[in-house]
């Protein structure tokens, strides 16, 4: 199986840290480089993720960067595909576009957004895929939703062909479907409890736990692909390095570990929080013994530029 590595980094000022982070992760080799859509966690998000990509989409020359995951809250599909589109331009055919329905009731606070239920937000999200699977191709859609009305957007034709990939977190079974049916990609937090809504318990799974779960998810993708008539070998399946009680790049032993699961369950794409999750909650900068070892695991471990 054919193994692409990815950072994701929070949107935290100053915007030249975020530059040189990226820099360096596009000149070490990584495949991906992911920002997430976050509204609501103080500390976490000072800058507006789409506008954030295109900033860096300037800096970079060879990753392929997007959302993990912009949320359904707060954009119209129309909107949402302009600012891809726009993306895909300035990146030259780099950009991907990462959705899910989101986990974090105050991101509709922030934005002055109803608290959808969980049915109403998966079913908010499929009326984006469907719309988006076609806006992104540059088509000028009409159609009336029951949630989302698009008349004939005037959008830029794309850079990559026939489209941009689309990312779809799921973690539901409803959600799941959805990603057999439209996805190119699939993205997981691997088993691990998120964020809840209302009514969640916030419970932390074991690692084999969470291995196990998801290991049931690929075999129901799977099932879901095949019913489709779609090969499930081309949806490919990333795993956020999420919950884990040892951070992936604090050593190799400690990547090898986690990559070597995920590969064990059918995940091929794996993305680590750079900077490190516990320096952007500390307001920490990484230390040069972090960076180091960063460094040799993906001289070790990563493909590199190409």
């Amino acid at each position: 199986m054919l193994r692409r590595f990815g950072i994701l980094t929070f949107g935290v000022a100053p915007f030249a840290n975020l530059e040189r982070e990226w820099r360096w992760a596009d000149e070490l080799g990584f495949d991906f480089g992911w920002v997430p859509d976050t509204w609501a966690i103080k500390g976490y998000a000072d800058f507006e993720a789409w506008t954030l990509l295109a900033a860096l989409a300037r800096v970079t020359t060879r990753l392929r960067i997007g959302t993990l995951v912009t949320t359904i809250i707060g954009r119209p599909p129309a909107l949402l595909a302009a600012q891809a589109l726009t993306i895909d331009h300035l990146s030259q055919g780099r950009v991907e576009l990462g959705i899910g329905v989101g986990d974090r009731p105050a991101d509709c606070d922030v934005l002055g957004v109803p608290r959808w239920s969980p049915a109403e937000r998966v079913a908010r999200l499929e009326e984006q895929l469907v719309l988006l699977d076609r806006l992104l191709r540059g088509e000028a859609v009409s159609r009336e939703g029951t949630y989302y009305s698009v008349q004939t957007a005037p959008l830029v034709q794309p850079a990559q062909r026939p489209r941009p990939p689309l990312v779809v977190a799921a973690e539901g079974p409803q959600a799941l479907r959805l990603v057999a049916r439209y996805a190119d990609a699939w993205s997981t937090i691997g088993g691990y409890q998120p964020t809840v809504w209302a009514g969640g318990t916030g419970q932390r799974f074991s690692e084999a736990e969470a291995l196990s779960s998801t290991r049931a998810r690929v075999e129901q993708l799977s099932r879901h692909c095949i019913e489709l008539g779609r090969d499930p070998a081309r949806l490919r399946r990333s795993v956020l390095a999420y919950g884990q009680a040892v951070d992936p790049l604090s050593s190799l032993d400690a990547f090898d570990h986690f990559v070597g699961s995920y590969t064990e369950v059918g995940i091929g794409e794996f993305v680590f929080y750079w900077p490190p999750l516990a320096n952007v909650a500390a307001g920490r900068p990484i230390s040069t013994e972090q960076r180091a070892t960063a460094e040799q695991i993906a001289r070790a471990r990563l493909a590199g530029p190409s």
